[in-house]
């Protein structure tokens, strides 16, 4: 009985440490790969509690070893965004200005009974209400509504006035890598994206973590050092 428990209570606290080292993202949050390797460290969590002919060592190693991988793909990712576009995907817009995207449903293998189904768990009933819907590599549906079906903004009581633009927030550079073909797609020019750092009084676009546009015209920007920044403090 005490070698059972001792066993209960190491690979507990062992799991414990896993799941801390890979991450703190929710399961819904979870890609693919992240989401398997959390059921394979947790079915090697419960054979050294099972089955007593296996010593401790035997099922610990392989844990370690899966948790060391995990963490090496998630550094390698954090460093090249076309590793990590490889390992993980892009976003699929299922809907842009309103318009059913057919070809990157295909892409997704995701029919329209899934769509309207994650467009129900979002209240959303009507498949005419939408501007763009996106579904996230982790899986989830991302959904923006046509104006009109949008809750009221302070510039559509004219408490402000900003420069419009219409659509989803566009990523403009992405862990220092420019968003070159959505702003000609948007018809947004390198001129005016340096004069944009520059009022930011940054020289270099590998100097931003994230840059975005939102729908009312305005910049959020946020630099690699105040991205280290964050996450200092979170952990």
């Amino acid at each position: 009985m005490l070698d059972i428990s001792l066993r209960v209570l190491l690979v507990y606290i062992l799991l414990l440490i896993s799941i801390r080292i890979m991450g703190k993202r929710e399961i819904g949050q979870l890609s693919n790969l992240d989401f398997v390797v959390a059921i394979v460290v947790a079915e090697l969590a419960t054979l050294p509690i099972t089955d007593h002919r296996l010593t401790l060592e035997e099922t610990i190693l392989p844990m370690l070893i899966i948790t060391v991988l995990q963490v090496i793909v998630s550094l390698i990712c954090l460093k090249s965004n076309r590793f990590r576009r490889l390992l993980y995907g892009r976003p699929n817009v299922l809907i842009a200005g309103g318009q059913m995207q057919m070809q990157e449903m295909r892409k997704a293998r995701y029919n329209i009974d899934d769509l309207l189904s994650q467009l129900r768990q979002k209240d959303v009933f009507d498949i005419a209400m939408i501007e763009y819907a996106v579904l996230e590599t982790s899986g989830e549906l991302t959904v923006l509504l046509k104006q009109g079906h949008c809750p009221a903004t302070r510039s559509d009581l004219k408490l402000e006035n900003h420069i419009q633009f219409c659509g989803m927030p566009l990523t403009l550079i992405d862990d220092g890598e420019v968003n070159w073909r959505g702003m000609k797609e948007h018809g947004i020019t390198e001129v005016w994206l340096t004069e944009q750092l520059r009022r930011k009084k940054i020289s270099c676009a590998k100097d931003v973590f994230y840059a975005s546009l939102s729908q009312n015209g305005q910049v959020y920007l946020i630099t690699r050092d105040e991205a280290r920044k964050t996450r200092e403090k979170i952990h």
